[in-house]
């Protein structure tokens, strides 16, 4: 027998996906899963996002940031927009 302590995700479709160490072998295991207190604590409300982005848009140096960033990728997005199928 192994514990495994990781943190994994539950998707809304009750779905989990967990990564398990490589020297567990392929095929059929039991497993017992213990659901813990939800880590959500930390996480942003919509309000706190939409400020987030506010505050972002306003940011000098984030904006100076974000151009050099487009320039970078200018000619790629070119290049994939002219492969894009257009319809007539």
């Amino acid at each position: 027998m192994r514990t495994i302590k990781t943190t994994a995700i539950v998707n809304p479709d009750g779905t989990v996906k967990i990564q398990v160490p490589a020297e567990i072998l392929p095929g059929k295991h039991r497993i017992v899963l213990v659901i813990d207190e939800p880590l959500e604590s930390n996480a942003l409300s919509s309000a706190e996002i939409d400020a987030a982005l506010v505050e972002m848009a306003s940011d000098p140096d984030y904006q100076a940031e974000a151009l050099q960033i487009e320039a970078k990728f200018a000619t790629a997005q070119w290049e994939a927009f002219l492969q894009t199928p257009t319809e007539l």
